[in-house]
């Protein structure tokens, strides 16, 4: 049935083999807590990443581009690279350091300009010092971003509610989601790991705002609550959208997931493409 629908997955990462040697100590315990330690270390070529994708019946990805503090684990030459070999299956999501506005300018201006790239994703808790709450996504170093994604008519898509590093949490709030959306009308905001713990916050601002959408990566359906479900399935259809946040979560699996809520074909479809392929603007 999955493979009928063509999922698309909203955040994903190929990290390469290799790329284990550059994830940062404070993600290991999360990667460890979900029991999938031993994919980050052995990695995924493009080709292994899109046999399971076509297993799962994903047809496209949205392949993110990661960089912790100072350390790149997948920079976004290296995304580009992998879309570059597979325009069919992927397109591609920049990230920039905003704690430096100026060169974070100029590199999201070359992704999009020149490496073609089609979101960005922002981590709130990477902008602090690791012990205290970073700048929440309202504070005035993200503006310059939200503009630019406004002059280019690209989403941005934003980590929201706990951190699986060990790292302040507060900067996840999905309400400081309210006021962005207020200020930047024009701006498509992606609210990330649907804002758990603070679901029922994501999922009002999806329903006040019509430039707000709930993401699902990293939360998989059989682990949703049930107002979450309720949501999906009835009256926010239409602003939900799959994640896997691969490789922490499998294709299939979580795919599967969605079908066994049994929601109605039609959200069921919204959830895992429709929805998806309108905000990042895939040509399905």
């Amino acid at each position: 049935m999955s493979e009928r629908v063509g999922a698309i997955d909203a955040w994903m990462t190929i990290c390469g083999p290799g790329a284990a040697d550059r994830w940062p100590d404070p993600f290991w315990h999360i990667f460890a807590k979900y029991g999938v330690a031993e994919r980050f270390r052995r990695g995924f070529t493009l080709d292994e990443v899109l046999a399971e994708m076509d297993a799962a019946g994903v047809e496209w990805g949205v392949a993110s581009s990661f960089k912790f503090l100072d350390t790149w684990v997948v920079d976004n030459d290296e995304t580009a690279a992998y879309v570059a070999k597979a325009p069919d299956r992927l397109i591609g999501c920049c990230t920039v350091d905003i704690r430096d506005p100026v060169p974070a300018m100029r590199e999201l201006r070359r992704c999009v300009e020149e490496l073609g790239m089609r979101a960005v994703r922002l981590e709130p808790y990477q902008y602090g010092d690791g012990r205290t709450t970073a700048p929440p996504p309202t504070d005035r170093m993200y503006w310059p971003i939200y503009v630019a994604c406004c002059e280019y008519g690209i989403p941005v898509a934003i980590q929201v509610g706990h951190t699986g590093p060990l790292l302040p949490s507060e900067c996840g709030r999905p309400i400081y989601l309210d006021e962005v959306a207020l200020t930047f009308p024009e701006l498509t905001i992606v609210g990330t790991h649907v804002g758990n713990p603070w679901e029922e916050e994501m999922m009002i601002l999806a329903w006040k705002h019509p430039n707000v959408y709930v993401e699902t990566s990293a939360r998989p359906a059989r682990r949703w609550s049930a107002s979450l479900r309720e949501f999906a399935g009835g009256w926010g259809q239409d602003k939900l959208i799959w994640g896997t946040d691969y490789p922490l979560l499998p294709f299939d699996r979580t795919v599967n997931d969605v079908f066994d809520c049994g929601f109605s074909a039609s959200a069921t479809r919204k959830i895992l493409r429709a929805n998806a392929a309108r905000v990042f603007g895939i040509p399905v």
